[in-house]
């Protein structure tokens, strides 16, 4: 009996299977994310299916929880089960703002911006000029801003970065870079004079994006005034609102994208009953400003047993799910609003530890290690993406 030659076996077992059953098995199994994740690299045609149209909207609507271990060059994301991890090969290595499955990495003074796609492994480095339609935006080899915003268009995977309180030799300006042309400009409107830049603090960590504005929170503890910054994208102007404050701290009052709104929760309560020490200052007067869900808090408070009311921080980006990041244990809890279940996900493989104030030099910069993301496959191919020397997310 003649033997089976090499040449005769075929060389995709899985070639001969139909799209539309493959299309019901992946969609219709209710797989985990990172199994799907893995199931793009078995080859072209299943990576082509995950990616595809009929299945974008089911497989990659789930929120991300990323844990940004900057120390040690590696990235955690955890989306039910399973903490997955990712070297990060590139510099620099602080996650300063997210949107649209898009991470923007970024180190204190360096001029270069880093866009990293997990999903596909993939990053794109944006450098800043030194000189900008004959303005210097880089003083000294360094680049001083204050604030950095990211949004990303879905349907076209084009992003714009937004960089916030450049200074420049006379004053403080705003860039901002458009991947649709590939260049940097300045923003016309004037950033913002109100609060003393000089001192400012981060009231709670990076940029929230809502109804085509970027939202951030801040606070100057020599003023004691606390402001919510406002950048409309399509007019590509600020706006400030700002509010004094007797006694406050950073952290104190937390900012996140929820359910199409922007809400705000106070978080400097002791044992004292959630609904009297939830936030209602000025900025609730802007209409897309509102209370965090204080039945959402409440929930979390009863299944951690808080009697002794540990402080938590809140993520969400936009939609109905939410992280609670319990910052003396290593403990993430998450709402799946999908199914209506607050559930504790896996012990994290890392130390626990957070890292919000990172620069001890100045004590006015402070890094949050942990943010949410929505992962979405897919890259604009007009630009020049680099694929990181690693296989699985």
């Amino acid at each position: 009996m003649e033997l089976e030659r090499e040449v005769d076996r075929p060389q995709d077992l899985l070639e001969p299977l139909p799209v539309e059953l493959l299309i019901k098995v992946l969609r219709d199994q209710d797989l985990p994310v990172f199994t799907l994740v893995e199931c793009r690299s078995v080859c072209k045609k299943w990576k082509e299916i995950i990616d595809g149209p009929q299945l974008r909207n089911k497989i990659w609507n789930k929120s991300v929880i990323l844990y940004d271990a900057c120390i040690d060059n590696t990235a955690y994301f955890c989306f039910h089960d399973r903490w997955i991890r990712r070297n990060i090969t590139f510099r620099p290595k602080h996650v300063v703002a997210a949107d649209g499955g898009l991470l923007c990495f970024n180190e204190l003074f360096s001029t270069e911006y880093v866009m990293y796609n997990p999903v596909e492994d993939k990053f794109l480095s944006l450098n800043v000029p030194h000189d900008i339609d004959g303005v210097s935006a880089v003083l000294d080899d360094k680049l001083e801003c204050i604030m950095v915003g990211l949004v990303v268009d879905q349907s076209t995977k084009y992003f714009k970065l937004v960089l916030g309180g450049v200074l420049v030799p006379d004053r403080r300006r705003s860039l901002i870079y458009d991947s649709t042309t590939s260049t940097w400009s300045w923003i016309i409107h004037p950033f913002p004079t109100l609060v003393n830049w000089m001192e400012v603090e981060w009231h709670s960590g990076r940029c929230v994006i809502c109804n085509g504005c970027l939202y951030w929170l801040v606070w100057d503890p020599t003023v004691m005034i606390k402001a919510l910054l406002i950048f409309d994208l399509r007019e590509e102007t600020w706006n400030v609102l700002s509010e004094e404050v007797m006694e406050d701290k950073p952290g104190a009052l937390q900012i996140l994208a929820y359910e199409g709104y922007v809400c705000l929760l106070a978080m400097d309560w002791t044992d004292v009953e959630f609904d009297r020490r939830s936030y209602d200052g000025y900025f609730l007067r802007h209409p897309m400003v509102r209370r965090m869900d204080g039945s959402l808090i409440t929930r979390i408070r009863d299944l951690l047993v808080m009697g002794d009311a540990r402080t938590f921080r809140i993520y969400a980006s936009g939609g109905s799910d939410v992280f609670f990041v319990y910052e003396e244990e290593a403990v993430v809890a998450k709402y799946w609003a999908e199914r209506d279940m607050m559930f504790f996900l896996p012990e994290p493989p890392f130390r626990g530890a957070p890292e919000f104030r990172l620069w001890d030099f100045l004590p006015h910069i402070i890094h949050d290690p942990w943010c949410v993301t929505i992962p979405a496959p897919g890259l604009n191919a007009e630009q020049e993406w680099i694929t990181q020397q690693q296989r699985h997310l």
